[in-house]
């Protein structure tokens, strides 16, 4: 078992609030995720978890039981740094059997599961070592391994990849996934990186300023913001925001004036007549066309698989365009851009979603 609820979560220090009433259960075997920027709250909230902080209001309970007030290794979680916090006068079998050998388990069972754990992480090479003869990488896989060495209930990790170079952190998240695959622990995961959340999370918890703006699978909340907050902090490049002019809805179809030119989007609900909008679309959603809004192109990144094309409308509101493949677009070109009416996004005056499901 493993299930986790947080029941109407604050944490304050002092007159500063960075927890604001969250509630959340995770299910037992759930990859977790929650991100958001720098300072909105979701490393205190999982200290909060782990018994480091103790929160100003609130209820948390582990297959309900309340675990509020417990101590940290009372609370059958195992927590996994940023830094590694590995011991560095101990080798890498010494840091991952630390915890056993503090809880007096036998010397043979704590070999054994050393032995276990190593296999299951591939770094028996490793164990005779010593932290600072490690690569990043591998330390990571060291401090993970004594996280599980005692058989937690669920893992949290904070931000375990961000001290690791782009390549090692796509490995990491590999290993990480079959990890879960593998145990089927319940894992909760800090980070600022969403593509680390899209590809990891069964859920994502997206956070800011302290409260929780959405929670949903990656691709609902991708397909489905409920807000641009949502919209713009998920997806690569972000979204595109779009001023609107002037519109008209009729049934499902909504049309748009927008600097140079018009566009046909789809709602799934109608719009209050007196709405101001403002487009949102996604740079794979955009194609370029022999009719559409007209751009300018300022940049060009040919990245070989994929060309990100820069650009910007005559009011001068930025538009990326992701294209597939080599495109032939050079920086001053002057072209026209179409966008796909079913992934369209429509917000008001105060970034909610007024255009309902998407297909």
């Amino acid at each position: 078992m493993g299930e986790l609820r947080l029941e109407n979560v604050s944490k304050s220090f002092g007159s500063m609030s960075v927890i604001k009433d969250v509630s959340l259960t995770i299910e037992t075997g759930e990859f977790v995720v929650l991100v958001g920027p720098s300072g909105c709250g979701k490393s205190t909230l999982l200290r909060c978890i782990a018994g480091l902080e103790p929160i100003t209001g609130g209820k948390l309970t582990v297959d309900g039981v309340d675990i509020t007030d417990a101590a940290p290794v009372e609370r059958g979680l195992a927590m996994v740094f940023q830094s590694y916090a590995l011991y560095p006068h101990m080798t890498a079998a010494e840091n991952i059997g630390f915890g056993l050998r503090i809880a007096k388990a036998p010397k043979a069972e704590i070999a054994a599961r050393v032995s276990e754990i190593a296999s299951l992480l591939q770094i028996e090479h490793l164990l005779p070592r010593k932290p600072k003869t490690l690569s990043g990488g591998q330390r990571q896989r060291v401090a993970i391994g004594r996280a599980l060495a005692r058989k937690p209930k669920f893992f949290l990790f904070d931000e375990p990849l961000s001290n690791l170079d782009a390549a090692l952190r796509a490995e990491m998240r590999v290993e990480l996934a079959r990890l879960h695959a593998q145990l089927g622990n319940t894992m909760i995961y800090v980070t600022h990186d969403q593509v680390e959340g899209m590809t990891l999370a069964n859920r994502i918890v997206v956070m800011n300023a302290g409260q929780i703006e959405q929670c949903g699978s990656p691709l609902e909340l991708f397909n489905r913001p409920r807000n641009k907050f949502v919209a713009g902090f998920l997806g690569q490049p972000p979204i595109n925001f779009v001023r609107v002019t002037g519109w008209t809805q009729e049934g499902g179809d909504v049309q748009l004036a927008l600097s140079g030119g018009t566009a046909k989007v789809q709602s799934h609900h109608p719009i209050a007549a007196d709405a101001q909008l403002e487009l949102g679309i996604r740079p794979e959603d955009l194609r370029l066309a022999d009719k559409g809004l007209p751009v300018t192109v300022e940049v060009v990144e040919h990245l070989g698989n994929e060309t990100i094309v820069h650009s910007r409308l005559g009011d001068g509101c930025g538009l990326t365009v992701r294209l597939t493949g080599q495109a032939k677009v050079q920086v001053g070109d002057l072209c026209h851009v179409a966008l796909d009416p079913e992934r369209a996004i429509l917000f008001d005056t105060q970034g909610n979603n007024v255009s309902g499901l998407l297909a």
